[in-house]
């Protein structure tokens, strides 16, 4: 007989509350380690706050013994579904702000399934009806000064973001970076996500190579440090964005600062934000108004045909400089 599988809330016994990138999830579940995956995250303390979106999670061990599949998506208007490994189905409905998800034990006890897949991913799709905007970018932090660095693909953020780690900045994501709003100012949350580097890194960060390359899921051959104080970097969850850098590869030698205008600024993160379904106006125009505040940054496209230390050096100058002139 085949196993009935019910998300009503009533018939999950265990219920829990936690904060993950300044949003508060209500999570319902069949399952005890479901509970002891998410402690890592703080549990939310301010009384008669609802929460900003709820999971039903189930586990199914029969899962356990289907084919392994590879990670597919698929969307229509408000519904995203989602199949990842292992053997996992979720589905987000962006309009309530809900998450079902039926889980193989196998995913349900893997920390870095969580780490890797789940939690970014959840952020991703329902982040901006949170009040939370993900943006493609890396950002890194001084004494609680963030600094964005945005790029296309293969750009070189994540290497850029760990060098600047290497000089004494505290590294919040080197690849998407939520953004909330509190009245006028901007915060940038991260997700203690792991830090990805591709193969040749190691050329540059010799610590690498103490690890071993693995599939990520996007089916890239590349390192996944799920710590990187495993590396001797330090990492931070929260920052105040005050500048952006588009870094942009070259073949010329040299590193060069030119300054952008907002209109570059909006028409960058405008673009490489994912796409949202019309029944979501509210939506829209948060990320609009965040991306606006945001473009009001002070930024600069960052030219390079150096390697990351080089890179970061002088980045770092710039900075340091910068600070100075403004003390």
């Amino acid at each position: 007989m085949a196993t009935k599988l019910t998300f009503n809330q009533q018939t999950l016994p265990f219920r829990t509350e936690f904060l993950i990138a300044g949003t508060h999830c209500l999570v319902s579940t069949n399952s005890y380690d479901i509970l002891r995956v998410v402690a890592q995250w703080p549990r939310n303390t301010q009384q008669g706050c609802g929460p900003s979106f709820e999971m039903e999670v189930i586990v199914e061990p029969a899962l356990d013994g289907v084919p392994e599949h590879s990670a597919h998506f698929r969307g229509t208007r408000h519904l995203v579904f989602a199949k990842l490994p292992p053997r996992s189905f979720l589905t987000y409905d962006l309009l309530r702000r809900r998450v079902h998800a039926v889980l193989s034990d196998a995913a349900a006890c893997d920390l870095s399934f969580w780490n890797t897949r789940f939690f970014p991913i959840t952020i991703g799709v329902l982040g901006t009806t949170l009040g939370l905007v993900p943006l493609h970018c890396a950002c890194i932090d001084r004494n609680g000064d963030g600094t964005l660095i945005a790029g296309v693909s293969g750009a070189g953020k994540s290497t850029l973001a760990t060098a600047m780690s290497q000089l004494g900045f505290s590294l919040l994501s080197d690849d998407w970076t939520y953004i909330s709003k509190q009245r006028s100012a901007l915060i940038a949350h991260g997700l203690y996500s792991p830090l990805k580097l591709l193969p040749d890194a190691a050329r540059f960060f010799p610590d690498l190579r103490r690890f071993s390359p693995r599939m990520s899921l996007n089916g890239e051959l590349a390192y996944e440090i799920e710590s990187v104080q495993s590396i001797g970097l330090s990492a931070t969850g929260v920052s105040q964005p005050g500048c952006i850098f588009f870094l942009e590869r070259t073949s010329a030698p040299g590193c060069y600062l030119l300054r952008c205008r907002p209109e570059y600024v909006r028409e960058f993160f405008t673009k490489n934000a994912e796409r949202l379904p019309d029944e979501l106006p509210e939506a829209k125009a948060f990320r609009a108004s965040v991306i606006k505040v945001l473009s009001d940054r002070p930024a600069w496209i960052l030219r390079t045909g150096e390697n990351p230390q080089v890179t970061a050096e002088h980045l770092n100058d710039f900075l340091l400089e910068a600070n100075r002139a403004t003390a």
